[in-house]
C-alpha cells in the first residue's frame, strides 16, 4: 500500500502524499563496515521506513515500495518487468521471460522463458515459475487453512483480489523445461492480462526453496497445489473461480512451504547469512543487514540480465526523522538522498559545495487516506457518502500544496494518476478539476442536512438517526459524535503539518474531532492491513495515513482491482460497492482499446465521485538530491524502483 504500488503503496509506496512523503529520513544511519566511496553508492532509505521484509511472495502486512522495489527486486525478479527509462511501459529487455503469446480467444497464454540462470549456476525454469503459481494459489484460498496471527501474520499475497489472478485461472502447467501455459476462465484483454495479471508472477528457486523446515530436504511439496477445482459456493468466490484442489496445511504442501518462506523471511537478523537468501536471480546479492534496515548489496556475477553491475557495492541507509537525512546529505556522504521540502533554501548551496543535481521523483500513482469502513463504531458514518463528501470538501489541497510543499505538486481528483502530464488514462472529468473541491460551506450544509447537529468549534452529533430523507444514515447512532482517531506515519514534517492543518479544520468549522497518533511506517501498515473485515470488522484503527496511496505496480494497468475491488488484498478500510467492482469488471474484458478507454473512464469517474478514501495532493514522491558524477540514475523509475546494475560514477 504503495507503500505511496506500493504506495504499492507510494504503493503504500510509503506511498507519500507530501513531497517528503518519503523523502523523510533519519536518525544516524548505521552502516557496519566502511564502504570505499570510489566503487560504493550510498542511497537514503526513507525517513523510518527500513526494508522489513525479503521474500517477494508478499503479504498486505508487509507491502510497501521499500520492500518490493527498493529491497526485494535486487535479489528476486518478477517474470515480467515494467517501467524503462522512466516511462510506465512494458520493459522485454528486463523481463525474465519472453512477451506472452495469447491464443484460444484470448483465454490461453503460453510463456517461454529466456534460459536465464540463479546465482548457483542452476537455469529458471517452467518449474521455478510453477513453485511461484502453486503457493501463490495456496496463500490466496480463502478456504485453505489459516496459518499465522493477528501479531505474526502467516503467509499471503497482497495483490490478491476474490476472483482475481490465480482465482480466474483453470489450469497451468509446464510444457517443457523452459515453457508452461496458463488458461484463464474467460477471453480478456491481453493487456490487461500482462500488465495486471501475469505481472504478479515471480520465478523462485525451486531446487533450493521447497521446504517445510531449515533443516529438511528439498522435495516437492508444493506439487499437490497444482491441480485445480472449481471453487465451491462455501468459499465466497464469483462465479467460475478456481482453486487449488490441495492447498496444503500449515506443516505440509504449498502452504507450508508458503509458511517456511514466510517464518524465514520474518527473521530479518538472518537475511544476510541464511543460505535460502543466497540464491537470486537478481543483479545483486545481499552481503550485509541490520535490522536497523542498513542493507549492503554486491553485484551477482552469475545476473543473466543486462547491463551487469559496474560498481563494487550498493548501500542503503536507514534515519530516522528527514531531518538526520539531510545532516547526511549536507555532509555529502551520500550518493543518492533528498533534501526535505522544508529546506529547499539550501538546494544550491548543496549543488554548489558538495556536487549535488537536483531531480523530482514522480511516481504513476495518486494519494489518499484510508477509512475503516469496516469498524463497529465509525464504519456505518464512514459508509455515508455524504459524510465523505464533508470530509473531502474539508481538504485544502492547494493551500496545502503552497503552505507545506513550496508550491511543488498538483491537486488530486481521483484515482488514476496525473502524471506522466496529459496521462492518456485520465479521463476529462478528473483532468479537469476536483469533484470536491475546498468547500467549508458545502461540509457544513451537508452534515445539517443529513441529520447532524454541527458545534463550529465544539463536537458535532447524529440528532437525527435513521435512514430516511434528512436522516444520519444506517447505522449512525444518536448522538454519536463527529470524533475520529488517525494513524500517521512518522517522520515526515510536511504530512504532519497537513494533517495538524486537517484536524483544526475539521474542529473549527464542522466540529469533527481528530485524534493523530504517529507510528513508524511498518507500523501503520500492519495495523491497517491487519485483517479488518466486514465479517471480522475491528477498532484498532479508524482513519489511516501512511503518508501515500498508491502507486500502481503490479497493477500497472490503472484499473484499480488490487486497491478498490470488494474484498481486494490491499484495500485499505474494505471499500466494498457492487457498481464499482462491475465497472473494474469491465476494465479487464474491454474488446478494444476504445472500449478499455471507455471502462477506464466510468470506472474513476465513479470513484472520484464516491470518494473510496479521502484524497490528498499529489507531490513527487521525494526531492532528490544525488551526485553529480553518479551516472545511469536518471530518469527515475516512475513505478519506485531504483536500478543500482545502471550506476556508475565518471571522473
Amino acid at each position: 500500500m504503495s507503500s505511496l504500488r506500493n504506495f504499492s503503496f507510494w504503493r503504500l509506496v510509503a506511498v507519500g502524499g507530501a513531497i517528503t512523503i518519503f523523502m523523510a529520513a533519519c536518525s544516524s544511519a548505521t552502516a557496519p563496515t566502511k564502504p570505499s566511496r570510489a566503487s560504493t553508492v550510498t542511497f537514503a532509505e526513507a525517513a523510518a521506513t527500513p526494508p522489513t521484509y525479503i521474500s517477494p511472495l508478499m503479504s498486505a502486512a508487509h507491502e510497501s515500495n521499500a520492500n518490493l522495489y527498493q529491497f526485494s527486486n535486487f535479489l528476486y525478479l518478477p517474470l515480467y518487468w515494467f517501467g524503462d527509462k522512466g516511462e510506465p511501459v512494458f520493459n522485454k529487455t528486463l523481463s525474465v521471460a519472453n512477451p506472452p503469446v495469447f491464443s484460444e480467444n484470448n483465454s490461453l497464454a503460453t510463456i517461454t522463458l529466456k534460459h536465464w540462470d540463479w546465482s548457483n549456476g542452476q537455469p529458471i525454469t517452467a518449474r521455478d515459475v510453477i513453485l511461484w503459481l502453486n503457493l501463490l494459489s495456496a496463500v490466496t484460498d480463502p478456504s485453505a487453512p489459516a496459518v499465522g496471527s493477528s501479531s505474526n501474520p502467516g503467509p499471503g499475497w497482497f495483490a490478491s483480489v476474490p476472483g482475481g489472478f490465480p482465482e480466474n485461472v483453470v489450469s497451468y502447467a509446464q510444457t517443457g523445461t523452459y515453457t508452461l501455459t496458463i488458461k484463464f476462465n474467460s477471453s480478456y484483454n491481453p493487456t490487461w492480462v500482462l500488465y495486471n495479471e501475469l505481472s504478479q508472477i515471480y520465478p523462485l528457486p525451486q531446487a533450493a526453496w521447497d521446504k517445510l523446515s531449515a533443516s529438511g530436504p528439498v522435495g516437492t511439496y508444493d506439487a499437490a497445489a497444482e491441480a485445480r477445482v472449481a471453487a465451491p459456493a462455501s468459499a465466497g468466490l464469483p462465479a467460475n473461480s478456481y482453486l487449488p484442489a490441495d492447498p496444503g496445511t500449515a506443516a505440509g504442501g504449498a502452504l507450508g512451504v508458503a509458511a517456511f518462506i514466510n517464518d524465514q523471511a520474518s527473521n530479518l537478523s538472518t537475511y544476510a547469512t541464511n543460505p535460502l537468501w543466497k540464491v537470486v536471480d537478481g543483479p545483486f546479492k545481499l552481503a550485509q543487514f541490520t535490522t536497523e534496515g542498513f542493507a549492503k548489496f554486491v553485484p551477482n556475477k552469475a545476473y543473466s540480465g543486462t547491463p551487469k553491475p559496474s560498481i563494487s557495492a550498493f548501500e542503503e541507509l536507514p534515519f530516522t526523522t528527514d531531518t538526520a537525512e539531510f545532516n547526511a546529505l549536507r555532509s555529502g556522504s551520500l550518493s543518492i538522498g533528498y533534501i526535505p521540502v522544508q529546506d529547499l533554501a539550501q538546494k544550491a548551496s548543496l549543488e554548489k559545495s558538495q556536487g549535488y543535481s537536483y531531480n523530482p521523483w514522480y511516481l504513476f500513482g495518486f494519494t489518499y487516506m484510508g477509512l475503516n469502513f469496516t469498524s463497529p463504531t465509525v464504519g456505518p458514518v464512514f459508509r455515508q457518502l455524504y459524510f465523505r463528501q464533508a470530509l473531502q470538501s474539508l481538504v485544502n489541497q492547494a493551500q496545502w500544496i503552497k503552505d507545506f510543499n513550496q508550491g511543488i505538486g498538483t491537486v488530486n481528483n481521483g484515482p488514476v494518476p496525473t502524471y506522466p502530464p496529459n496521462n492518456p488514462d485520465e479521463s476529462s472529468l478528473e483532468a479537469n478539476g476536483q469533484v470536491y473541491p475546498y468547500d467549508p460551506t458545502k461540509a457544513v450544509a451537508l452534515l445539517k442536512d443529513n441529520g447532524w447537529t454541527v458545534n463550529a468549534g465544539g463536537t458535532s452529533f447524529c440528532a437525527n438517526p435513521g435512514t430516511g430523507s434528512g436522516q444520519c444514515g444506517a447505522g449512525v447512532q444518536k448522538n454519536q459524535q463527529a470524533s475520529f482517531s488517525m494513524i500517521l506515519a512518522s517522520g515526515n514534517q510536511v504530512a504532519t503539518n497537513e494533517m495538524e492543518a486537517y484536524q483544526s479544520t475539521l474542529k473549527s468549522v464542522a466540529g469533527i474531532g481528530l485524534t493523530i497518533k504517529t507510528e513508524p511506517f511498518a507500523t501503520v501498515i500492519g495495523t491497517m492491513d491487519n485483517g479488518c473485515t466486514y465479517t471480522t470488522p475491528c477498532n484498532s484503527w479508524e482513519i489511516a495515513n501512511w503518508i501515500g496511496g498508491w502507486s500502481y505496480s503490479p497493477d500497472y494497468f490503472p484499473t484499480g482491482g488490487e486497491i478498490f475491488q470488494s474484498g481486494a488484498g490491499s484495500n485499505v478500510g474494505d471499500y466494498s460497492n457492487p457498481t464499482n467492482d462491475a465497472n473494474i469488471a469491465a476494465t479487464h474484458t474491454a474488446p478494444t482499446a476504445a472500449a478499455e478507454h471507455t471502462a477506464l473512464a466510468t470506472y474513476q469517474d465513479f470513484l472520484a465521485r464516491q470518494l473510496p478514501g479521502i484524497f490528498l495532493p499529489n507531490s513527487p514522491y521525494q526531492l532528490t538530491m544525488y551526485k553529480s558524477n553518479l551516472k545511469g540514475f536518471v530518469p527515475q523509475d516512475v513505478y519506485n524502483i531504483i536500478y543500482p546494475q545502471d550506476y556508475s560514477f565518471s571522473g
